[in-house]
């Protein structure tokens, strides 16, 4: 499994270190947003899990570059792409040429909630012989590859905290589970790795998906509710890095506000880069 290198970089923050993995370079911003989650994504239409000879649909809604990579690794893997998305106003025109400009096909749908609009998609799915990926990419490649890259990190390194944005759950479950695994049987006794999240999404959910991963019901797990609304893009608040306005800025934030508390050296994974300017 060939890992993307990306570079782990030292920032101070109110007068402590903090080391940020700055996982957003996976993607050039031009043929791939700044994304962690592309490799990941890869392994998938690598598997068995996709038949290449059937054309695949995902749905793809404001804040995510999902169209963008799928029509972009698809079309490099040799698969009829349909990017889903809801037609409004506020999609970014921007994003759905980049479809095109891959090659993909466009199906919109008339704007509904996110889990109306994926059962909708999931019956054309059905209807037309179309496949599709399982949820926020919820597939045991994708939360293996995740989990590599921190063993990667690992490797050559050792922190006390790892502090990532949550989000579904899916994409930080690979990262938790490889950082919660000790080599030493000193750290299995103490115990001492803490994980630190936020989440837009209800607590509980989030810890469903980590524990349906592997991930979860372990106490040194901290989902916090962020105070944050989703859309805010916190243009007002800056990071010293590039970071998601909807996701990692809002993680940053909550670092800042809790750094004191945390002991020991702190690991902070940047999963992605600006939306805004990829817009």
């Amino acid at each position: 499994m060939d890992l993307i290198q990306t570079p782990i970089e030292e920032y101070e923050l109110n007068g402590k270190k903090v080391w940020v993995k700055r996982d957003d370079l996976v993607g050039d911003g031009i043929n791939y947003p700044r994304w962690a989650k592309i490799e990941g994504i890869r392994q998938i239409l690598r598997s068995p899990a996709v038949d290449k000879s059937k054309p695949l649909t995902h749905l793809s809604v404001y804040g995510s570059w999902t169209g963008w990579v799928l029509s972009g690794l698809c079309k490099e893997e040799g698969i009829e792409f349909i990017s889903s998305y809801p037609e409004t106003k506020k999609f970014p025109p921007n994003l759905i040429e980049k479809v095109l400009g891959n090659g993909g096909k466009l199906n919109p749908l008339k704007p509904n909630i996110m889990a109306i609009l994926n059962n909708r998609v999931k019956k054309q799915a059905a209807e037309n012989g179309w496949q599709m990926l399982p949820y926020a990419f919820n597939h045991p490649m994708y939360i293996a590859y995740m989990g590599s890259r921190m063993k990667e990190v690992l490797a050559d390194n050792d922190f006390d905290h790892l502090v990532v944005s949550m989000g579904s759950g899916v994409t930080c479950s690979g990262l938790i589970t490889s950082f919660l695994h000790y080599t030493d049987w000193r750290d299995v006794v103490s115990n001492r790795r803490q994980v630190h999240g936020i989440t837009m999404s209800s607590i509980k959910s989030t810890r469903k998906i980590l524990e349906q991963n592997g991930a979860g019901g372990n106490n040194n797990i901290h989902i916090y509710k962020s105070p944050f609304a989703f859309d805010d893009m916190m243009l007002d608040y800056s990071v010293p890095f590039d970071c998601n306005e909807f996701w990692d800025k809002k993680m940053w934030f909550w670092l800042e506000e809790n750094i004191g508390k945390l002991d020991g050296k702190v690991l902070f994974w940047n999963i992605g880069g600006s939306y805004l300017q990829s817009i």
